[in-house]
């Protein structure tokens, strides 16, 4: 599905934190496809206004108030209740466990909040085109790599090369992590494509962020794992 400035993507948010309602709202309404049609600290105002707003996805916090439902109820509840509505689960409990539980109650993706907040635009993106989206390493953690590094195009990767195909990096974020993954250094890399080292470098470190990896290791360790696959 495309989005358009005549017809723009309807996003509501359930969050009791107001800076964060604040935070999310300036951020996606800077995306011209993008239209912000409620923010709401409770579910209760959330259910009175959905009929009017018709929200085509929703960012639901997962920890409310202790007045509210429990994440998963919460979860079911609306999900049961507005079947056809995306549902872009965000929280900062990210442990794998909870995250499985949280996909398999019916949200379309999940968004750690210790994730780079740009990626939130992927994440929305991704869960809004019917993809389901949770971060690489969070993939990795799940043991679900299989099938889930997809081309922009949609089309899987083969031959170990599903970190290069994820769709959230720049091509030139490919070239970088193609040569680490092949055991050049950022100098060897930086003279490779006439590039200075600090470019590189940058290059470098903006890939890992986007695939949720800290170091040389984590991102072996991932691509070992799917290579095995």
């Amino acid at each position: 599905m495309k989005w358009s400035v005549v017809k723009p993507l309807r996003i509501a948010v359930l969050d009791d934190h107001s800076l964060i309602q604040l935070a999310v709202k300036m951020r996606l309404s800077r995306e011209a496809d993008f239209l912000v049609v409620g923010i709401y600290a409770n579910s209760r105002d959330l259910f009175a206004m959905m009929p009017e707003t018709r929200p085509d996805l929703l960012i639901l916090d997962y920890v409310l108030a202790e007045t509210e439902l429990d994440g998963l109820h919460l979860l079911g509840l609306i999900r049961r209740r507005f079947p056809g509505l995306c549902i872009l689960v965000s929280s900062s409990a990210e442990k794998p466990s909870l995250v499985n539980l949280i996909l398999n109650t019916g949200a379309n993706g999940f968004f750690g909040k210790s994730e780079d907040a740009e990626l939130l635009i992927d994440a929305i993106r991704s869960v809004a085109a019917g993809e389901t989206y949770i971060s690489p390493a969070m993939k990795h953690a799940l043991g679900r790599p299989s099938g889930l590094y997809v081309l922009k195009d949609g089309e899987p990767v083969e031959d170990g090369q599903q970190l290069l195909g994820y769709a959230a990096l720049s091509p030139k974020e490919r070239e970088v992590l193609r040569c680490c993954l092949d055991g050049m250094s950022v100098s060897q890399i930086a003279q490779k494509f006439l590039r200075s080292t600090k470019t590189i470098s940058g290059q470098k470190r903006s890939a890992y962020r986007k695939l949720g990896v800290r170091s040389d290791a984590e991102l072996f360790k991932i691509q070992s794992s799917l290579v095995d696959q």
